[in-house]
């Protein structure tokens, strides 16, 4: 079920590049002081195939304990997530991979409310309908954990 376990390196894609992570399940343990992860994915067309996807790495988009505010380029939308845990900062630098589909693109896009607490339990799933293309978190040294918001999109045609 889980995608990483404490300590260790997240690397996660989702099996076809016509597909976004629309499942985020983590948990932090306070004696690791980190979190454990399981994604999964969904569609981004119900029964499309990857129809020319194509898809990039973002290389890491923050420095420990800094804030993730982070956009996929071009109506992409976000295929994987890969995070390396550092033990003397008690956090992790992100980096994403983003796909996107020829004739796609993405509207009315909104950032949801926090999806967790401190130390508290994650369990996010993108409504139907909707597709994740971004990540927006910050991370607190006094709990030394982060809180995720994420930004979801519609899909359509251009």
């Amino acid at each position: 079920m889980w995608s990483n376990d404490f300590d260790e390196m997240l690397d996660f894609k989702c099996p076809y590049r016509h597909q976004f992570i629309a499942n985020v399940v983590s948990h932090h343990d306070n004696d690791k002081e980190d979190r454990r992860f399981a994604l999964s994915c969904r569609d981004i067309i119900p029964g499309g195939g990857d129809q020319g996807a194509t898809c990039e790495h973002s290389g890491n988009v923050n420095n420990l304990d800094g804030i993730v505010d982070y956009t996929c380029p071009g109506n992409g939308y976000i295929n994987g997530m890969k995070s390396v845990h550092d033990n003397g900062a008690e956090d992790r630098v992100w980096a994403f991979y983003c796909c996107r589909m020829p004739g796609k693109s993405l509207t009315q896009c909104t950032l949801t409310d926090w999806t967790n607490n401190y130390d508290g339990y994650q369990n996010y799933h993108v409504p139907n309908g909707y597709a994740m293309y971004g990540v927006y978190s910050v991370h607190s040294n006094y709990y030394e954990d982060r809180r995720f918001r994420y930004r979801i999109c519609t899909v359509g045609g251009k």
